[in-house]
């Protein structure tokens, strides 16, 4: 068997801090608060699309917490036997549950266990004066520890996992044909979950209101569209929401809350999307929101999202930085390998800030953001670009275990100006740069198919998306690392062009700016090592988007030129160590051109549709040889414990808004995530009972 995954005692613990709250107004300060209120109300969903048992476990760990704060439960626990250390254990684990959403971490996917014993564990649950045994811990107390298959990882059943998108007696054949049935149907998945209850496919919509609409069949299986999933967590959404349009400061910002309200009641996303063309067209604000089902990531099949809701304030100097950025966004993109042709015919100037976070609510915090994720609004109407600052926190130099010490120095001495140059390029260009060739409903397409040559085969373009089809649905569940791989490569690309860097560090020399983009590049490849732990070797899967799109560039990088980057398998303290050197000098030679190869095959790959051919040409770079196998391995033994997050909570006290802090501890992730949650709690359990035990493994 193998070691049991565990959050360590020693992970570090990166504290949101906010000096920009000060500065607003009561209004933007109301506005704030009830925008964080919607979101925090919302991620319970993210509880019940995270694994079974997850929405069970917040439940237990809310009715303990909201009767007793950590410090007496800590108190109690050790008059009754327990050591320092497993109150820590305890405590760690409950932070990362709440933390994550559950059970599974957000960054892989994949499950992770108390440390302290089962006993001990069950002791804790048992005894508590907040919670009296019910049939919630009755039905979850099985999967607490249990990580071996099909409970340690999030796919579909058919691939040794488990989800809570999808009910476990469907097979992942029947999936497909259902997606493909809504999409011909003009249903998006987004907001949805699937279960088959007996021969009938019910396809939960998330919503308020509530009914069925029968769609047809699939393989001999009727299909419905069932509302009200998630129904009494939104009803508080579109509450919170309608107090907050009160406080709104324009237009832009009254429309896009109106139209967030009208699709949480109906699930409608063509009224999402409406909320995202407002939402692009309110620059520049004091506070910063977006919220709904937005990333894609944690579905096995990458078309359904996961809940996000978040509330930030905007940093006017680091912003001012980005704004130079966009201004010459049009310039910076010419430098890109591609054909014009494949680039957007108008580039849609868009709002890219720097964001304090003051609320995020759901599994993980991004570094950045580029949304929305809707095509034909991306390219017709433009996106917004975010880099969250106070979400990156300084890593250690011991977390950069492995690395030559030259380059750890240098690292550790430019990360924070390294790191905000590669977000600011991978979120605006990257993600921003490009064009997706598409039919529309009247068969008309957006690029000259007679005289359009894909570069890749020196041959007409000859596909293309059909109405209703998406990029997620084309390369499937390599969907969100093939993007996340072309805005990370492409970040690293333009960081070769010294006019590009001069924009975002316009004080520095140019010796300083050399070594920041260096400082850039080493972080991309040192973060690929790390993260092969994500990859899962008796599956042959990656459980993370991220580290899989790194992993590639780091493959496309040594086959182009296996000097530039040397790992060596040596000793540390009688175990097995790596180091990791970079040659520097081949940054600007054979590494750009690895690069832009690749980032080349990226975009006429997601241009065209050409999914097969894509993936295949993903997949390739995407495989672990024994060799890195041997790495993931000896990374493991050594590796540095993930940072856990600790975020402010908006409050309203006295008739006025305050944000409040907590100790940067587990105890102090707790309490924040206890108050971050204060409806909704029973209803909790009652929606667990009803409709969770659907998706029970």
């Amino acid at each position: 068997m193998n070691q049991a995954p565990v959050i360590q005692v020693n992970s570090p613990i990166n504290q949101f801090v906010s000096p920009g709250f000060k500065g607003l107004n009561e209004d933007e300060k109301l506005y704030a608060y009830h925008f964080a209120r919607a979101s925090w109300e919302g991620a319970k969903i993210c509880f019940f699309q995270r694994s079974y048992e997850s929405p069970g476990l917040f439940y237990i760990f809310h009715k303990i917490f909201s009767t007793e704060k950590p410090q007496a439960v800590r108190v109690r626990l050790l008059q009754n036997g327990w050591s320092e250390d497993e109150v820590q254990q305890l405590f760690v684990y409950i932070a990362a549950v709440l933390q994550n959403c559950g059970n599974f971490k957000n960054f892989g996917d994949s499950k992770f266990v108390p440390e302290v014993s089962q006993e001990k564990f069950e002791q804790f649950i048992t005894t508590s004066p907040g919670y009296q045994v019910d049939q919630v811990w009755d039905s979850i107390r099985k999967y607490i520890y249990n990580y071996e298959k099909p409970y340690g990882l999030i796919d579909l059943q058919d691939k040794n996992g488990s989800n809570s998108y999808y009910s476990n007696n469907l097979s992942g054949e029947l999936l497909e044909a259902v997606d493909k049935y809504l999409i011909a149907q003009g249903v998006s998945e987004l907001n949805t979950r699937v279960v088959k209850v007996g021969d009938e496919i019910h396809v939960l919509v998330a919503s308020v209101n509530e009914g069925e609409k029968d769609l047809g069949e699939v393989h001999h299986h009727k299909v419905k569209l069932v509302y009200g999933d998630f129904a009494p967590f939104l009803n508080s959404v579109v509450t919170h929401l309608t107090a907050a349009l009160q406080y709104a400061s324009n237009d832009n910002q009254k429309n896009m809350i109106q139209a967030y309200i009208e699709h949480f009641k109906s699930g409608d996303v063509e009224l999402h999307k409406q909320s995202q063309r407002h939402w692009i067209k309110d620059k520049g604000p004091a506070i910063e929101t977006n919220i709904g089902f937005i990333e894609t990531y944690l579905d096995p099949l990458k078309v359904r999202a996961e809940w996000e809701g978040f509330v930030a304030v905007v940093n006017k100097e680091e912003s001012a930085l980005l704004n130079g950025l966009v201004d010459k966004a049009e310039d910076i993109i010419k430098y890109l390998p591609w054909p014009k042709e494949f680039e957007v015919d108008v580039y849609k100037r868009p709002d890219f800030t720097s964001l304090e976070v003051l609320a995020f609510a759901t599994s993980g915090t991004p570094s950045g953001i580029n949304i929305p994720n809707y095509d034909d609004i991306r390219q017709t109407e433009g996106f917004k670009n975010v880099n969250i600052g106070n979400a990156l926190g300084k890593l250690s130099k011991e977390s950069m275990n492995f690395l030559d010490q030259a380059e750890q120095e240098i690292f550790y001495k430019y990360q924070t100006e390294a790191i905000f140059l590669v977000i600011a390029l991978h979120e605006l260009i990257g993600h921003g740069a490009g064009k997706v060739f598409m039919k529309d409903k009247e068969g008309n397409l957006n690029f000259n198919l007679e005289n359009t040559v894909n570069p890749l085969t020196n041959k007409k373009v000859d596909s293309y998306y059909n109405p209703g089809e998406q990029w997620h649905g084309k390369f499937g569940e390599f969907s969100g690392a093939m993007e996340e791989c072309k805005a990370d490569a492409t970040a690293l690309y333009l960081t070769t062009y010294d006019d590009v860097v001069k924009l975002m560090l316009p004080n520095r020399s140019e010796e300083e700016r050399k070594e920041i983009v260096f400082a850039g590049w080493i972080s991309i490849v040192y973060r690929a090592i790390q993260g092969l732990e994500f990859y899962n070797p008796e599956q042959k899967k990656w459980g993370q988007a991220h580290s899989l799109s790194r992993n590639v560039i780091l493959q496309s990088l040594i086959r182009e030129d296996p000097d530039i980057i040397k790992i060596t398998e040596t000793q540390l303290n009688g175990k097995p160590y790596l180091h990791v050197k970079f040659d520097q000098s081949k940054l600007y030679t054979t590494g750009k051109k690895a690069i832009s190869n690749l980032i080349l095959h990226l975009q006429v790959f997601k241009s065209i549709g050409a999914g097969n051919e894509g993936v295949q040409f993903f997949s390739n770079l995407a495989d672990v040889n024994d060799q890195f196998l041997n790495y993931r391995s000896i990374f493991i033994q050594n590796k540095f414990p993930r940072r856990l997050e600790l975020q402010p909570n908006i409050i309203l006290e006295d008739g006025s808004v305050k944000l409040k802090e907590y100790e940067s501890t587990f105890a102090g992730i707790i309490e924040s995530q206890v108050e971050h949650h204060q409806e909704n709690i029973e209803t909790t359990k009652e929606f667990f009972l009803k409709v969770q035990k659907l998706f029970q493994n």
